[in-house]
Parts: C-alpha cells; structure tokens; sequence
C-alpha cells in the first residue's frame, strides 16, 4: 500500500479533509497517517468507513506536544509546532518509502508513476522551489525512510530546529542534504505563489507557473491562495471542488464540479485602480455573463465583495501572458474603471474588434461601431442586450497582414544568398518612437534611418528582419504576452505602415533562436546552421566594449581568425562614422559580424558598397551561453562579459591573451 503522511491537528480540519479528498478522487490503496495531538479519534473512524470501499485508509498517530517544548516558538499564526512532527516519520511510520505533504496542497492525479520511483539511492527527493531555483521545496517530499531511520534523521533535525526553527526548515533540510537530494518532475509539487504580499516574483516562478500544464501536486503558497488566484488556471477553484465533495463522491473517484457554470458570454473589466462606475450591479444585472476582473495591480479591498454572486473573477496583479489567455475568450468589455487607463490594453480591444462597453465619465475610445457610450446603467444594458448571441471572434494571428520568414528561412537566405542583414527588435522601435533604450540614447537622425531601413530597404543585399510575432504567438513562453498586449498594441500605427509594403522579411531570431521558445529542441539546430556561416572564414568582430562575444564559449571555434574592433558600450550611434571608418580599414575578405545595438543597423546600410557580407547578430553571445547552460529562464551568465536584457556592472577588464591579441583597434566614446 501507498504512503502519506500529513502533519496537523483540528484547526487545519479543513485543509487535511481537503487534501485527503484529492487524493482518494484520483488514487486507490493509500495509506494516510495523520501525526496530529487534538483530532478526536471518532472522525478517523468515520472517514475510514469510506475509506474500506477503495482499499485505503487514514491512520491516527497522536503525538504530544510538549516533545517540542525546546524548539522555537512561531510568530506565524498560520503554522503550528505540530509541522515539527515530520521529523518523527521514521519512528511512527513503519513503511520504507513515504511522501510528505504539506497542509496547502492538493492532489489532482494518480500518484502510481510518483510511487514507482526507486528512492534507495537517495535520503528524500523533492521538487526544485520555482522562487529559489537553487533550493529545493520542502512542502512535498518523497522520503526513503530507510535511510532516514539508520542514520537517526530525524532526530538530527530536530536538534538542529532549536536554531532554524520552522521559518527556516527549508534551508535546514537543503543544508542538511546538500546534493544528495534527488529531484522530482516539476508536476509533483507546483507552487501557486504569486498574489501573496510577500512573494517574490522571479525569472524561474514565471517559467514554471507557465510551462507546467497539468500539475500533480498544487501546493498553495499560503491560506489566502485557496480564495485568491492571479492565473486564469483556475487553480484556486480545483481546491474549493474538492473542499466541496461528498464522502461519497469521493469513493466513486466523482469530482465535484458544482462550481462550474456555464455562461453566455465572457465579458472583461480592466481596473488600474479599485472605483469602479456600476460593477457589482452590472454583475448582478448579467448573471448569464461571466466577468473577468483583471488588475496589473494588486487590488483586493473592496473588490472581493464583486465575486459573490459566482459570475465574477477577480485576477489581480495579472501577467501579460495571463491577460492574453484571457483577452482571446472575450466576447466583450466593460470599460467603467474611474481613473488612468491603461492604454496598450485599450489598443488591444480595437485592434481585436472587441464590442466595449463605456460610460461618458469613464470612457477612453470615442463612440464608433464597437465602443458604445451609455448616459446611464439602464442603457447601457439595452445595449449590451443587442449583441448577437453567437459572433467570430478576432485573434492575434489576425491583427498584422506582415510576412515574417521562419528561422530556418531567414538562414538559408543567409547561407545561400550571401545576403547581409539588418536585425529590428522592440529596442529599435522604441527609438523610433521617440524613446531612449538602455545602451542609447533617442537620437531623431538615427530614428529616421531606423525606421527608413524597415519601410524603403529596397537593397537586394540586404535582407531586413522583424521579430516573428505577428502569428502563433503561443510558441514562445512568457514572451508571448509582452508581445500580444505590449509590442503589437504600443507599435500599432508603425506596424501599419509596414504592412503596406508587402515585405517578406526575415526574422529577428535567426540569432534570439533559444530563451524565448518553449520548444527549445531546435535550437541545436539553428545554431549548428547559424556557425556553418562563418565556418573556415575570417572573420571580424565589431562588439561594445563588454560584449566580448565567443569569449569563454566555443562559438567561434570554427572561424579560420577573428579580429575585433571595440566600440562604446553606450550610445556607440555618436562614434558611428569613426566605426565604419575603422570597419573599411579591416574589412579585406572577412565576414563582418557586428554586435552594436542599434547601431549595427545603420551601419550594415551605410556599407553596402563594400563586397563583405555584414551581418547584425546582436545578443547572440548571450544566447549561445543560454544555449550551452540549458538554461530554462533567464539566469546570469557568471562570466566576466555583457548579458542581454541586463546593465552591465562590475565588469573588470578582460585580460584573455587570446581576445587581447584579437582587438586591432578600440574606439572610445568622446
């Protein structure tokens, strides 16, 4: 028989009853101690007569507190002394291999693959904690209880409890462990967090929230997770289902699903701050409607009180990739929140031809076909009840008539045409439209042959590249919201204009071919694809003074030399003259590769007379190094050169006899 173990006592009643319904909906032949000092015996015996019909049943090991006398008192109200009890698993459990749950969790599929993994090789394995990725998560842990109780486990982490205490039993555990914790598939502890006050939103939370589609084990980060959730997962909903299920269910595997109605229309509501012009009876008055209440921010009070007629979901502190998820099943929006509007949001619902429903005080758009401006509430609603019951919806593939080439496409123009090429991604455009970036200044002549090389690069050696967004934007992970409600809303107009000119162009991530996809296998093959361009060749380098591309890496293994001119690492636009000077007086027979930020791109133009094939490759260094590490998310490099998408700061000089002896000129900013 299968085993579990949980550790709580009669205030957390109903959290265990809610994980032990879980797990006997989904599993059969499940043993379930419960180390505990205060639940009355008389309810195990209940559950129990359940229990008998699927071969399973929950075990009473009564405790007593004052064993924990010694150890740490809690200021968190929420936990109790009797979590200490795990560490007494190996003297109250007599099975050898056993799975710790923590009192947050639910289960939501059968754990028969979880307990066919052979543990004898390790004292516990665990699931990687998504905030501190470098740390292992200790509210889900498959234990060989073995080992646990031959070498005195238990005990040994109790004594050392009188210094970490509860607050800090995670590094305990870690410390105590070190690398001989085995790691688990990440659908076996998957961590709701985000929505806490006091969680930290990272690189590694956001890839495994996003990447993690059908989780096993859903641990809640804390009590006020089982009544709020930001992701349109709906995850908070799997507990209450489950909190709601009748012992009875429960036995025939039957999930409760009395919470899942079924509504005409699914309707938004964007609030930046929390007043509101009718809410609450605009969701009393459509209660065939279900409205999405979403907040880039986090808005609770006053706002909770809009969920309880049940056709109402509050998303606070919603991500862009969740307000996609969302905008693409809605029917129509409810534009009545007071104050500053999000603007790039409000693009999206013309450019989705999303019906928008105002009032004269909280209105953005002026009147036309799709935004309807009432006087009053009743109006509004003899409005809204004029929609079609059924009606096409408009996606994000719809938006842009562009014609971006595939990676695969974009390089062989590369290899067989020989053609030079001009990357444009969001830094370039933001300089159009008038913005500063992170390494250059706005700068109005630069701006202008940006956006000329986009709309009249008539030069057939030259091959112009867009980034690859205007279709299947669910190829890419959390990037795809930036794009969908951040870069096609904010560069709307320009991509207009761009459309006109029935382009084919190329795509921006013939060198950004990794980090930003979910299917990251075929990245081994771009680049294998993308190094077969310079292979044998000589090639040379025009880098920022940190970029120090192929330095610690073997991407430019395959060359036959490399000669490097450095640049400034900021606003590089100033020196442009002086570079390509520099460039004409090196460039005999090399592929020039350039890596200089939007300067590259003027620079590839300006030097059309010459015979090199000159191609802009931007971060690529970065990319590969991703690449090589097998990154999953964003991480620092950890080597002594510039990372994309970051400021450099306490980079040293390089002294690589190699790289030194590669730099035949060093332009400095004047």
């Amino acid at each position: 028989m299968k085993t579990l173990v949980l550790c709580a006592n009669y205030d957390k009643i109903a959290q265990v009853e809610t994980i032990l319904k879980s797990i006997y909906i989904n599993n059969e032949g499940i043993k379930t101690y419960i180390i505990n000092s205060d639940i009355s015996h008389e309810w195990f015996v209940n559950i129990n007569h359940f229990l008998e019909n699927i071969t399973s049943e929950v075990v009473d090991k009564k405790i007593d507190l004052n064993r924990f006398n010694d150890l740490p008192e809690l200021k968190d109200t929420t936990r109790s002394k009797i979590e200490y009890g795990k560490f007494l698993i190996p003297e109250l459990v007599d099975e050898d291999k056993v799975l710790y749950l923590g009192n947050n969790t639910i289960i939501d599929q059968n754990l028969d693959d979880l307990f066919a993994i052979d543990v004898e090789d390790k004292p516990l394995y665990a699931i990687i904690d998504f905030v501190h990725p470098d740390k292992f998560n200790m509210g889900v842990m498959l234990i060989n209880n073995i080992y646990w109780r031959n070498n005195n486990i238990g005990n040994q982490f109790l004594e050392l409890s009188k210094n970490y205490g509860l607050v800090y039993e995670q590094a305990m555990i870690n410390d105590g462990f070190g690398t001989n914790i085995g790691k688990l598939p990440e659908i076996y502890n998957y961590q709701i967090g985000f929505g806490d006050p006091n969680f930290e939103l990272t690189n590694s939370y956001l890839y495994y929230e996003d990447t993690v589609e059908r989780p096993a084990i859903i641990q809640y980060a804390s009590d006020s997770r089982l009544i709020r959730e930001s992701s349109p997962k709906n995850l908070s909903k799997k507990w209450w289902n489950y909190h709601s299920s009748e012992w009875s269910e429960v036995i025939n595997h039957l999930t409760s699903n009395r919470l899942e109605n079924k509504f005409d229309k699914e309707a938004i509501i964007f609030l930046n701050y929390a007043e509101n012009h009718g809410a609450q009876e605009l969701i009393r008055r459509f209660p065939n409607i279900h409205f999405n209440i979403v907040s880039g921010r986090a808005l609770y009070t006053g706002l909770d009180i809009l969920t309880q007629n049940g056709n109402a979901t509050l998303y606070p502190q919603i991500l862009n990739y969740q307000l996609k998820s969302i905008i693409e099943k809605t029917d129509l929006c409810f534009d009545i929140g007071y104050g500053d509007k999000d603007v790039h949001f409000e693009t999206v619902l013309k450019l989705l031809d999303i019906p928008t429903f105002a009032f004269r005080d909280t209105q953005y758009h002026e009147q036309s076909n799709n935004c309807y401006v009432a006087d009053s509430m009743d109006e509004m609603i003899k409005q809204v009840n004029k929609l079609p019951a059924n009606s096409s919806k408009k996606s994000f593939d719809d938006i842009f008539d562009i014609s971006v080439k595939s990676i695969d496409e974009t390089l062989d123009e590369i290899i067989e045409n020989k053609k030079s090429v001009v990357r444009i991604g969001d830094g370039e455009l933001d300089l159009i439209y008038g913005e500063d970036i992170i390494y250059q200044h706005f700068n109005p002549e630069l701006a202008k042959i940006l956006k000329d090389s986009i709309l009249n690069n008539h030069n057939p050696r030259v091959l112009t590249c867009l980034p690859d967004i205007f279709t299947n934007l669910d190829r890419y992970n959390e990037m795809r919201g930036y794009y969908a409600v951040g870069v096609l809303p904010r560069f709307s107009d320009f991509f207009k204009e761009i459309e006109k000119t029935k382009y084919s162009y190329g795509s921006t991530f013939m060198s950004r071919m990794y980090m930003s996809f979910k299917d990251k296998s075929k990245s081994q093959h771009y680049f294998h694809k993308l190094r077969k361009i310079w292979q044998n060749k000589d090639i040379l380098i025009v880098e920022g003074e940190y970029t120090r591309s192929g330095v610690g890496n073997d991407l430019f293994e395959n060359v036959r030399s490399i000669q490097r001119i450095i640049c400034p690492a900021e606003d590089a636009y100033d020196e442009v003259h002086e570079i390509e000077e520099a460039i004409r007086n090196n460039a005999q027979n090399k592929l020039i590769l350039l890596m200089l930020g939007p300067t590259a791109k003027v620079i590839v133009n300006d030097l059309q007379d010459l015979d090199n094939q000159i191609l802009d490759i931007g971060h690529i260094d970065t990319e590969y190094e991703w690449f090589k590490m097998n990154a999953k998310y964003v991480v620092s490099i950890g080597k002594n050169k510039h990372m994309a998408e970051s400021v450099d700061k306490n980079l040293n000089e390089e002294d690589n006899p190699q790289y030194q002896k590669e730099i035949v000129m060093k332009i400095n900013k004047k």
